[in-house]
């Protein structure tokens, strides 16, 4: 097993088209790179049929074992599956390179998973003031031999993986019966009623401000608080995804179906990333809107840029994550790069930082991952701090929205982006959540308008206005 199973494919219909034909008892996933090459997204990945999948639900305030924990649990079945894969270690040599024009895709075979911000009660003893609503699980991830990528920058596609030749050309005839059955996506189903917040506006005001009294108090130095949307939706996950790729495009699209629910992600971020022996996260903070025209554009960049808030902001969240990165690291090796960069989007600008570590030989994704959850930037500081002041503040769980959700290879390398900018598609019903760094520099009604701004590429796709106003939704 130490080559992977490499086989060319012809240029067939769109990625989407294969995720949105496959049925989601077949568990079809896309990890969609947008439509340009970007240094940390060279490549689409496509999965379906898996090995094994995982359904797990953790408990409040259980604090298992390092193996009974979700992540110890799907190491464990990444074992059953590769039980050599302790010999494809990743090479150590310098990783930092983009995965663009690599001969092969970084993913060759795994797990593909969704890993929901709850489970951060299997790491810490933390209060549980909010009950479940959603059948969503804390874990939900699926074990497959093998992938179709697709180069964003050439449009070539392979099938990549770790299994016998034979093995690999039935996924092959898969493919082939999947893009028969292909067809042009219609357009998403328009969303039917005013969506609910969990808040009404001046409740989330109000929350700003709590925020803010447990900084003077010297609770905390910054958190993120977030509201949820939710509505009945009876339309298709797959033209949803489709819209917002084109609305909001992004390097860490996703489009997840199952029989549990479906996930589409238009995140920017990126979690934790590791390729050989170094450790890699890109914490996002600060956020503006795009302007109408150049010149407002211009202003509302460098309003950003020279902001002593965002700037601030940005810079504590970086020691959280260098702290985060620095729990499993090799010592000393923590570093950040230096100075902050500003990120373009189609409807915001975005601040962002890259703290990078070496870790130890032998380290597992599980120990590298739970050393750092949640992730730090829509968490806050200190964290366990923070994650208290969230679950007083927000008034309904999380669930998927602020956990992550990427790829871990066979060999131990992975990617992992923070699960923003996503929305849920369970129990009848489509979530969407939003939220922003609070500080003592916020001004509550800025906080608010950030987290609309946030949602407007949703509410667009859905054809609704951006809900807002004090009664409630």
């Amino acid at each position: 097993m130490d080559r992977p199973f490499v086989m060319s494919l012809p240029p067939g219909p769109p990625l989407q088209q294969l995720a949105a034909a496959a049925d989601p008892a077949r568990w079809p996933m896309l990890l969609d790179s947008g439509p340009e090459r970007r240094p940390l997204s060279g490549w689409h990945l496509f999965v379906v049929d898996p090995m094994e999948t995982l359904l797990l639900d953790g408990g409040d305030q259980l604090q298992p074992l390092a193996d009974q924990r979700a992540l110890g649990q799907l190491e464990a079945a990444l074992d059953r599956h590769w039980p050599d894969r302790r010999e494809l270690a990743p090479e150590q040599g310098d990783p930092l390179a983009t995965d663009g024009g690599q001969a092969l895709p970084p993913f060759q075979g795994g797990a593909v998973a969704v890993l929901s911000y709850d489970l951060g009660r299997e790491l810490e003893r933390l209060p549980a003031w909010r009950p479940r609503d959603s059948s969503w699980p804390d874990l939900l991830a699926g074990l497959f031999r093998f992938v179709l990528a697709e180069e964003v920058s050439s449009g070539r596609r392979l099938i990549v993986g770790r299994g016998s030749e034979q093995e690999g050309a039935e996924f092959a005839a898969q493919i082939a019966a999947l893009a028969a059955q292909a067809r042009r996506l219609p357009e998403p189903e328009a969303g039917q009623g005013r969506p609910r917040s969990s808040f009404v506006r001046s409740d989330y005001l109000a929350a700003v401000e709590a925020a803010r009294e447990h900084i003077l108090a010297g609770d905390i130095y910054q958190v993120n608080l977030s509201q949820r949307f939710e509505l009945p939706y009876a339309g298709d996950a797959s033209a949803l995804h489709q819209a917002l790729r084109e609305r909001s495009p992004a390097p860490f699209s996703a489009l997840v179906r199952t029989p549990r629910g479906s996930l589409i992600s238009s995140s920017p971020e990126l979690f934790l990333r590791r390729r050989g022996g170094t450790l890699e996260s890109r914490p996002i903070k600060g956020t503006r809107p795009r302007g109408s025209d150049e010149a407002t554009d211009r202003q509302l960049r460098e309003a950003l840029e020279s902001s002593t808030k965002e700037n601030a902001e940005l810079a504590m969240i970086v020691d959280l994550v260098r702290n985060d990165l620095g729990r499993s690291a090799e010592i000393g090796s923590v570093s950040v790069t230096l100075p902050f960069e500003t990120e373009v989007w189609s409807t915001v600008f975005h601040r962002v930082a890259t703290v990078r570590a070496r870790v130890p030989a032998g380290a597992s994704a599980a120990e590298l991952v739970e050393a750092a959850w949640p992730p730090a930037s829509v968490t806050g500081t200190p964290k366990l701090s923070a994650l208290e002041v969230v679950e007083e503040l927000e008034p309904v769980r999380r669930h998927a929205y602020t956990g992550a959700l990427g790829w871990f290879d066979a060999n131990g390398d992975f990617d992992l982006s923070v699960a923003i900018r996503i929305a849920t598609l369970c129990d009848e019903r489509l979530v969407i959540n939003v939220g922003g760094g609070i500080t003592l520099a916020s001004d509550p009604v800025a906080e608010y308008d950030e987290t609309l701004h946030k949602a407007r590429g949703w509410f667009d796709v859905l054809q609704l206005p951006l809900p807002f106003g004090d009664e409630p939704s």
